[in-house]
């Protein structure tokens, strides 16, 4: 199990090409792009900027493993289960665009996120619009050999796929080798605080682990280093070692008030390692 970082906890200090850099000088071993403005968003990164980039990477002694899209209470304006079709069409052009680039630069997989409810949409009319354009989506991810993971929300966020036994009801739904789940520490602390269980739920069906930390409880916003909240990472690691797990586990930090992210980083990575020493 690798361990990375994620450009996410850079959006509000650095370029893209910078976060790179500082990721790969603190000697992380892959890098999780976030997928939109300021980063890498599609519209921003054309081909040729998109082969610099990955040539930034190789020098940084890094390797690209995912894209980490924009979505949930960060982008209210991207919803696959939103009552406007409009919304729910440039969602799905949103993240084609976003497989699209995965695959034009080599990067394996990208993560998915459900929408939310709009007032006046029950929750299985949100569902099913969710499901379609999900498997639109896939459609195009096998197409390019692209893995997409299913991301789950907290309750603040939405309620359609919150739990991870929603996300793996929509990854049956959906029915694709292209289409699995995956788990955001953060976020299934709150959801499913039984992260031990969850990872066992998972199964061979788990392809990718953010990890972060906070205190299960609250809007979910806050991704804190692993160490500082709630989180088990001996067992979570533990029980991930029970399954066979071999991907990779990327940091992803971001809160709403300014700290050192640089800190945050060389903090999270000395944590990890030292829990992955004793498993």
């Amino acid at each position: 199990m690798r361990l990375g970082f994620c450009t996410m906890g850079y959006l509000d200090y650095t370029t893209l090409e910078e976060a790179v850099r500082r990721i790969g000088r603190m000697g992380y071993k892959v890098v999780d792009f976030w997928a939109y403005s300021p980063h890498l968003g599609p519209d921003l990164y054309d081909k040729k900027a998109r082969q610099q980039v990955m040539k930034l990477v190789k020098e940084s002694g890094l390797e690209a493993v995912a894209l980490s899209v924009n979505g949930g209470g960060l982008a209210l304006h991207l919803n696959f289960s939103h009552s406007v079709e409009a919304i729910r069409k440039k969602s799905v052009e949103y993240y084609i665009d976003c497989v699209d680039m995965a695959a034009d630069m080599g990067i394996p997989m990208v993560n998915m996120i459900s929408g939310h409810m709009i007032h006046g949409t029950r929750r299985e009319q949100a569902w099913e619009w969710n499901r379609e354009c999900m498997r639109e989506v896939v459609k195009r991810a096998e197409e390019k050999r692209i893995m997409m993971a299913i991301h789950t929300l907290t309750w603040c966020e939405s309620r359609v796929v919150v739990t991870l036994d929603d996300a793996l009801q929509m990854m049956r739904e959906i029915n694709s080798p292209n289409c699995k789940v995956m788990i955001d520490t953060a976020d299934q602390n709150i959801t499913d605080p039984n992260l031990s269980d969850a990872v066992r739920k998972a199964g061979k069906d788990l392809v990718y682990v953010h990890c972060n930390d906070n205190d299960g409880v609250g809007q979910g916003d806050v991704h804190l280093p692993p160490g500082r909240g709630s989180v088990n990472w001996k067992a979570f690691f533990s029980a991930l070692k029970e399954i066979g797990y071999s991907g990779d586990l990327t940091v992803q930090v971001h809160t709403g008030h300014p700290v050192d992210i640089d800190a945050w980083a060389m903090e999270s990575k000395a944590y990890l390692e030292n829990v992955l020493k004793q498993i």
